[in-house]
């Protein structure tokens, strides 16, 4: 099953400083677009996805700590299978295409960057509210901060 894949940066120290490594040299893609995000406690940002389904993301925490949600929205027999990760600074987890993401924020501070495979596209970008009773995520927090468009998103509808 293919699924998302939790890395930790290679990081190399001196008396100079340090020098992180963002994209693990497992991970044989080619990134073009980048999103940086900077978000206080208790906001949840998703449940988002690509309606084309073929993006792919690589999520490198830079500070804080998130619990970082996928769910698989390939067709087959893993269809809705969510998976959970908390991630903190230094941690890297890759995405593979026809996956929805979202994350909530755990510390006061959390900054993410996001290195996609496509630039971002208004048409082919799609969500569902991050309550959906169609996958019962466990974000364990009831009244997340949200966006004006993640709270008014609808619940899951395959095409």
């Amino acid at each position: 099953m293919i699924k998302p894949s939790k890395f930790v940066c290679n990081q190399f120290k001196d008396n100079r400083g340090n020098l992180i490594e963002i994209v693990p040299k497992k991970i044989k893609k080619k990134f073009i677009y980048s999103i940086l995000t900077d978000s206080k406690k208790n906001v949840i940002r998703g449940m988002h996805f690509n309606k084309q389904m073929d993006e792919e993301k690589l999520v490198f925490i830079l500070d804080g700590k998130i619990l970082d949600v996928t769910i698989n929205l390939n067709k087959g027999k893993n269809f809705g299978t969510i998976f959970y990760n908390e991630l903190k600074k230094g941690d890297i987890l890759f995405i593979p295409k026809g996956f929805a993401h979202g994350y909530c924020c755990l510390n006061k501070k959390n900054s993410i960057l996001y290195l996609l495979n496509k630039k971002y596209s208004k048409k082919n970008n799609c969500g569902f509210i991050w309550n959906d009773k169609n996958f019962n995520i466990n974000w364990k927090i009831k009244s997340p901060i949200l966006s004006n468009k993640d709270r008014f998103l609808k619940r899951y509808k395959a095409n």
